[in-house]
């Protein structure tokens, strides 16, 4: 199942959207009708997911770009799809510094959706991966100021994928290697809840699919 953030300021639009991306995904749609109540639910929650307009009609001027540039700014990462039939080739040109980003222009087919939702998720996936292997091995190093480096690409592995139990795993590491067992034990508590098939993990595991 993936958590999906729909936002769009016409509700028709978003009760589309919810039902083209639930008949290819299991997913937990949750819909937002403008930037800023899309960015107080994204301070709250995390998703796998984001679809948002460029144009919004509001008193605030905030846009899907700014919205974009705000989620970067938190911290946020997760991966945003743009629907839109306003987008400019400068709007995307603006944005796909903030990757991963795509585009999907409207009016668009279920495929289209579906290819476009598929690359997103996989290119996380792939970047989970990449900075799962690069924070095994800072762990495992011995240079100074390696476990402060593993820490932050944790940290954004958490925003990658929330659910995932792996981050926690790794920070407990780093926390035991660091003399906080107290701290570590609560990432490794976390980590089991997450773990729903008791897998644990070490050092060079092959990730799920899902």
């Amino acid at each position: 199942m993936i958590d999906v953030l729909v936002v769009d300021d016409e509700k028709h639009v978003r009760n589309l959207l919810v039902r083209m991306i639930s008949t290819v995904y299991d997913c937990n749609p949750v819909e937002a009708a403008n930037v800023e109540e899309a960015l107080k639910i994204c301070d709250k929650y995390k998703f796998d997911l984001i679809t948002t307009d460029i144009k919004f009609e509001n008193e605030t001027n905030l846009d899907g770009v700014e919205f974009i540039k705000r989620l970067r700014l938190r911290g946020i990462s997760t991966p945003v799809l743009i629907i839109s039939a306003f987008a400019t080739p400068e709007n995307i040109a603006e944005v796909c510094k903030y990757h991963p980003i795509d585009y999907l222009a409207k009016p668009f087919t279920q495929d289209e959706l579906r290819r476009k939702i598929k690359g997103l998720l996989d290119y996380k996936k792939d970047s989970f991966e990449r900075y799962l292997r690069e924070a095994e091995g800072l762990i495992h190093s011995n240079f100074p100021g390696d476990l402060d480096k593993a820490e932050q690409i944790v940290r954004t592995m958490f925003s990658l994928m929330p659910s995932s139990p792996i981050p926690h795993y790794l920070m407990a590491e780093i926390l035991e290697k660091r003399g906080n067992s107290e701290l570590a034990e609560r990432h490794r508590n976390a980590a089991k809840a997450l773990d729903v098939n008791m897998k644990g993990y070490r050092k060079g595991d092959e990730l799920d699919s899902d």
